[in-house]
């Protein structure tokens, strides 16, 4: 009986033991490329700091008409459903920051960017709602 319960317990170890290597391989195995363009989810206190920032790009993903209704500073407006012909617009090497009313659209928008390469992208959480409940100056 003891001889039984070692053996399981001998087994239960190697078991643990190769799971967690197998687990630490993968994520050694990971591109770089793969971390490098992820998408970053940052708040609208954070994204107004990178407003001024040198080669920052900013852009809004909502409708026409809601970006004339108004929009932050410095964002241009690249609706969500043309975004894809609209990419060569847009420097791939340098950081994307996006916006949309409430963040929805924008994480979809970031989701177009990721697969198209480019390299830094920033999703607005709470979007231009958030934008404006914060008390930030809005453009028209």
């Amino acid at each position: 009986m003891k001889m039984t319960i070692l053996f399981t317990l001998i087994l239960s170890i190697f078991a643990v033991s190769a799971c967690q290597t197998a687990s630490t391989e993968k994520a050694s195995n990971v591109p770089a490329s793969a971390a490098q363009n992820e998408i970053k989810q940052i708040s609208v206190e954070q994204a107004k700091d990178a407003i001024g920032a040198k080669d920052t790009q900013f852009i809004d993903v909502r409708t026409t008409g809601e970006y004339a209704g108004g929009h932050a500073p410095k964002a241009a407006n690249f609706p969500l459903d043309a975004l894809n012909k609209d990419l060569a617009k847009l420097d791939k090497d340098q950081p994307v920051y996006v916006i949309c009313q409430t963040g929805k659209r924008s994480q979809k928008g970031a989701e177009i960017l990721q697969k198209a390469g480019f390299k830094s992208i920033y999703n607005i959480n709470g979007g231009t709602s958030a934008w404006e409940s914060a008390g930030f100056p809005t453009e028209k």
